[in-house]
């Protein structure tokens, strides 16, 4: 995949901050009208306190098919600070992604744009690819939700302080705990729900990140550090 490396990652959390604030001018929202071929699903583990292990799963949108996969390790630089997960986990990320071949459309675990500073992981990380990005993260961040939803394919709008729209919070599975689904970069809060419920399979986790987490436990036990 075609990484287009658009700052360094080594800085202090203040810059951190800093750097968000001016990258999230950036992101753009687009329509995904058409039907992504492959998608991949993004998920970083720990084999080690130092080491980060970046896993990239590769599938068929219609068949939710895994049909390749590709990681990478790296050692970590910077602690975990919240609402800075990117400069943690990113590095890796976009190493792995080097040795991906293109695909359609990106699923994160973690946020895009629900997060305090509008650019989360899905966000931060779609300004160094092409294709579209989407957050699907286990828990909620930042933003409210008026109700949760209850039932399978049920959704509610993650919204910020003054309205705007964030995301989506999506259940899965009828009377588990949903899942929370943010547009990263060129793609609509509506598209990126509407891609993720195509995405359900039969447990609470869209399939391209649950792949793609189970992947990196498997080669995380595998792996002699």
């Amino acid at each position: 995949m075609n990484i287009e490396y658009i700052h360094s990652w080594s800085m202090e959390p203040v810059e951190a901050i800093d750097l968000q604030k001016k990258l999230r001018v950036k992101l753009s929202s687009e329509d995904f009208s058409r039907e992504p071929r492959l998608v991949a699903g993004i998920d970083v583990s720990f084999p080690s306190r130092e080491i980060a292990l970046a896993v990239i799963v590769i599938m068929e949108f219609d068949s939710l098919s895994v049909v390749d996969h590709y990681f990478a390790l790296r050692k970590v630089e910077t602690p975990y600070i919240p609402g800075l997960l990117s400069f943690r986990e990113g590095p890796a990320i976009l190493d792995a992604l080097s040795r991906s071949p293109e695909v359609d459309l990106l699923f994160f675990d973690g946020h895009g744009i629900a997060h305090p500073r509008g650019i989360g992981i899905a966000s931060h990380i779609g300004l160094f690819v092409e294709a579209p990005t989407i957050g699907v993260a286990k828990s909620l961040l930042y933003g409210k939700i008026q109700n949760l939803p209850r039932e399978k394919g049920e959704n509610s709008k993650i919204l910020s302080p003054v309205g705007r729209l964030l995301g989506y919070a999506l259940c899965t599975r009828t009377n588990v705990k949903p899942v929370f689904i943010s547009p990263g970069n060129r793609i609509t809060a509506e598209s990126a729900l509407m891609l993720s419920i195509k995405t359900i399979g039969k447990y609470r986790i869209p399939e391209p990140t649950r792949q793609a987490h189970i992947l990196t436990q498997r080669l995380k036990d595998q792996l002699v550090l």
